[in-house]
């Protein structure tokens, strides 16, 4: 198997009521690459995914598919499978029989479809149990059956849509891994659907970050993370420390933000002005407290409220001028146990982001209460 490249020329998808899904988009998709479009819920990335698989028509622009343009094509035309959330096994076939049957469908011999059911049950490490029905697998077996599947058709693109969120957390982390090896040993172009950040980064070759039908940034993880080029994407992936203000000044590329907790210095990538509203973007692992032999760019007051054991991390939930700071430490065993009621906590220059002022993700506590 091997896999092809996606382009989508300019597509944008409307629906008949009006409502734009996915604004104009050009985006590439390398052959062979572990892609991840990443987004809230609502913000067009299964539509994007339906669009690759033949579901729905562009409304507009093109998907092309090895250089192939897919207009008129239905998906079982295209050298593409999707793998549905919900996995769609059928209970009453046995393991074999589910991972053979896009080769019935397409006239293959019984002998030849089990042959190749095998070698694909044996890729998944499910060899032993082409016997058995569905039912009578674990949670991440049916889903390594759900792949077999797909890749039983030889596509050159597995489309994935969301295909981990049933699972518990801890097989969730388990099938990141399997994945990551199957799209290795294979070659083909994989397109993975998810609201989880974790999986994104994990997994992925580069990661597409989407919001109300716009993709506002494509990069590596790493990049996404620790570069990202929104108020949205610095607020989506991963979590931030959020300060707003007015650029007061710029110098050797770095730019004071006036706030209200005072002037905080950080990175202007984005070439904002003296005068110009921004956020100043701080990730948790980076703000510290400040002892005699630990200084830092950006230093201030706060008050401490409280302190969460997260395992290998301790959160430090801080108060300053009416707003919550959030800190992470790693647990080294008496990690945050004597903090303090009052501490001077801070950051480096260097690891404050300062970015156009924009819309950010909603936090869990505004879904929630949405």
């Amino acid at each position: 198997m091997h896999g092809k490249d996606v382009v989508l020329d300019g597509m944008s998808i409307t629906y008949p009521n009006g409502f734009t899904a996915v604004q104009p988009t050009d985006l590439t998709i390398n052959a062979g690459e572990f892609f991840s479009i990443l987004g809230p819920s609502g913000c067009g990335k299964t539509t994007i995914l339906r669009a690759v698989s033949g579901f729905v028509e562009p409304t507009a622009g093109r998907v092309l598919i090895g250089g192939e343009d897919q207009r008129g094509l239905g998906p079982n035309q295209r050298p593409t499978a999707l793998i549905f959330q919900n996995l769609a096994l059928f209970p009453l076939m046995s393991v074999w029989e589910n991972v053979a049957f896009g080769l019935e469908a397409r006239g293959v011999g019984r002998r030849a479809r089990r042959e190749k059911a095998m070698e694909l049950l044996d890729l998944v490490a499910l060899k032993g149990h082409e016997t058995k029905k569905p039912t009578e697998l674990s949670g991440g077996q049916r889903q390594r059956v759900a792949i077999a599947r797909a890749l039983a058709v030889e596509p050159s693109v597995l489309l994935l849509d969301e295909p981990l969120s049933a699972l518990d957390l801890k097989l969730r982390q388990h099938m990141r891994a399997e994945l990551r090896a199957i799209q290795r040993k294979t070659g083909v172009t994989f397109i993975y659907i998810t609201h989880d950040q974790g999986e994104a980064l994990t997994m992925s070759d580069r990661i597409a970050v989407m919001n109300a039908g716009v993709i506002e940034q494509v990069g590596p993880g790493d990049e996404i993370y620790s570069r990202p080029a929104t108020a949205f994407v610095a607020s989506f992936v991963g979590e931030a420390n959020v300060f707003e203000g007015t650029v007061a000044s710029m110098e050797d590329g770095l730019a004071w933000v006036e706030t209200p907790l005072g002037r905080i210095r950080g990175r202007n990538g984005h070439g904002l002005a003296e005068g110009d509203r921004a956020m100043v973007f701080v990730r948790p692992e980076h703000v510290g407290f400040v002892t005699p032999g630990r200084h830092f760019g950006n230093q201030f007051d706060a008050a401490v409220e409280r302190r969460d054991l997260e395992g290998p991390f301790v959160n430090i939930f801080l108060r300053a001028q009416g707003r919550e700071i959030a800190m992470h430490m790693p647990n080294e065993g008496d990690a945050g146990l004597s903090v303090p009621p009052e501490a001077r906590i801070g950051f480096a220059c260097e690891q404050a982001l300062v970015l156009p002022e924009g819309a950010l993700a909603r936090t869990g506590k505004e879904i929630a209460a949405a």
